[in-house]
């Protein structure tokens, strides 16, 4: 919603995590195909997903 509104919204990939699911169909998904998948749902559209490193950069151009 806050890329709706305007906002730019960054999402740090290496600094979120999900489960592993199981689909209604029975079929299982594991946790690093879960995490994929949601960061490749909202990048380009509802938000831009970054490592941290890079965030970091952005925030501190001169190093940290």
């Amino acid at each position: 919603m806050a890329s709706n509104l305007g906002f730019e919204v960054i999402v740090v990939g290496d600094a979120t995590a999900t489960f592993e699911r199981t689909g209604p169909d029975g079929a299982w998904y594991s946790a690093e195909q879960m995490h994929r998948a949601a960061l490749a749902s909202l990048h380009g559209e509802f938000a831009q997903v970054q490592s941290t490193e890079d965030v970091l950069r952005r925030l501190h151009p001169e190093g940290v």
